[in-house]
Parts: structure tokens; C-alpha cells; sequence
């Protein structure tokens, strides 16, 4: 692939594909965006290429390539939604919109107290549906870090909701 060789690339879309996929769909948890994803892995592979160190293993490399193309893909998914878009979950359908606006105007605040990994990690795992893995690889930090990080945010959550209430 380094050389040019497009034989090369189809050797390797076709010894890899499933398992990029599949990691991708790890993370994205939606197939069509899976599929572009899988796309942009393989066109970022084929021009990185040249500069891929051949004492390292090709697959992991690619899965890296992989899980940031996905990371890429969450993040702007993200700016595409509006704010209030965002936080429409969480708000109960049965308030009143007075009631659902200061919910999601306290639950924005509570949230931009909290340091802002952990806000993400928040996110992540109780609103996009990312497992506390998929945060962990994607974050690069070891699994119990982000169980003690969602763990205490959650709380701190809580305690700043609560205060919220009594307002």
C-alpha cells in the first residue's frame, strides 16, 4: 500500500473489514454511520500508509485508525444537535415546557461543574449509549478510572440536582 499498490488495499479491506466494522459499530452503535466510518478508516489507512512503521502490527494499527475515525464521528454528531435537542431525553414529555426548560437549564448547569472529561464520560455512557469501555478506549484511560469517574460525577450530579430542587 505504501507503493501505491491498490491490490494491497483490497487484500487488506477484505482481511480486516469485519472487525473494523465491528469495532466500530462498538462505538457508534448505528450501522449506516458504521458503514462511512468504515470508508474514512480505509481511506485514512491507504494515505497514511506511507508513513506506517513496518515494525509495528498493521492490525492494531488500523483499529487505532478506526476507533478515532468513530471518535471523529461521535463528536460531530454531537455539534449536530442543537442544545435542547441534546437534553430532550431526559426531560419528562408529561411537565409542563416551563418545567422541562429548567430541567435542562439545571441539568446544564450541574453538568459544566463537573471537570470536563468527566462531563464527556457522563455523556457518553448515560446519553449516547457508550459503554463503559468504549468510554474507557475511547478516552484512554484504564476501565476503573472511568467507573470512579462516572461514579463520583453521578453523585456530585445528584447532590447539585437536589440543591437545584430546593431553590
Amino acid at each position: 500500500m505504501a507503493t501505491g499498490d491498490r491490490q494491497a488495499l483490497q487484500r487488506l479491506y477484505k482481511l480486516t473489514s469485519e472487525r473494523m466494522f465491528a469495532i466500530l459499530m462498538r462505538i457508534l452503535r448505528d450501522r449506516a454511520d458504521a458503514e462511512d466510518a468504515l470508508q474514512n478508516v480505509y481511506i485514512k489507512a491507504w494515505r497514511g500508509a506511507p508513513s506506517f512503521d513496518v515494525t509495528r502490527n498493521g492490525e492494531a494499527w488500523l483499529a487505532t485508525i478506526a476507533r478515532n475515525v468513530a471518535i471523529d464521528s461521535l463528536r460531530q454528531s454531537r455539534k449536530r444537535l442543537d442544545e435542547d435537542g441534546e437534553l430532550d431525553m431526559v426531560a419528562d414529555p408529561t411537565r409542563s415546557t416551563s418545567t422541562i426548560h429548567q430541567i435542562r437549564a439545571d441539568l446544564r448547569s450541574c453538568l459544566a461543574t463537573l471537570d470536563q472529561t468527566h462531563a464527556t464520560a457522563v455523556l457518553q455512557v448515560y446519553m449516547y449509549g457508550l459503554s463503559y469501555q468504549d468510554v474507557a478506549d475511547t478516552l484512554g484511560t484504564p476501565l476503573n478510572t472511568v467507573r470512579t469517574w462516572l461514579r463520583r460525577s453521578l453523585l456530585k450530579l445528584r447532590e447539585c440536582l437536589e440543591s437545584a430542587d430546593d431553590l
